[in-house]
């Protein structure tokens, strides 16, 4: 099943769980999990595994990928106050960002990781402000993939469209 929306790449996933360092111990949270690749990326780390989606066929999908993480159906602003804190949040859906934030905040453990992976220039740019507003901004990058294809007895590369991670630590 295809979910609409704009699935992490296999490279984000692993420059993502490269940047979040999650440990045995920590708790993890994706918002806007999708299809639970994220989820079941940090799985390899930890089993405290917990997502968000406001979409049914994604809770549906990363519960069948990843039957002992706790995936929970609704807006993040709507679910977070109810889940444990965490240490370490991947934001792959940033629908609701501005109510769902500052609850975010207060469930996140000192020394938190956090990082949002975007589709579009424009909220990169606020989510970074708004990293940077409550102090916890690390960085923002930009990743471009390119993959092979065929073409003419050679290989050609098609670009694929770029992703902006912006970063923050708690």
């Amino acid at each position: 099943m295809k979910l609409p929306g704009t699935a992490t790449q296999e490279e984000n996933i692993y420059i993502a769980i490269g940047k979040l360092d999650i440990q045995p111990s920590h708790t993890f949270l994706d918002i806007g999990c999708g299809s639970g690749a994220i989820s079941l990326a940090a799985s390899r780390y930890t089993d405290k595994i917990y997502g968000i989606d406001r979409r049914e066929e994604a809770v549906l999908m990363s519960r069948s990928r990843l039957p002992m993480g706790r995936f929970l159906l609704g807006e993040a602003a709507d679910v977070i106050s109810g889940l444990p804190d965490v240490d370490r949040c991947f934001i792959g859906g940033t629908r609701g960002i501005d109510e769902f934030w500052p609850m975010l905040l207060k469930k996140s453990k000192s020394g938190s990781i956090i990082v949002a992976n975007l589709a579009r220039i424009g909220i990169a740019a606020h989510v970074a402000e708004m990293m940077k507003d409550v102090g916890i901004f690390q960085e923002l990058i930009q990743i471009n993939i390119a993959r092979g294809y065929a073409l003419a007895g050679d290989i050609a590369l098609k670009p694929a469209n770029p992703i902006f991670m912006v970063i923050g630590k708690c």
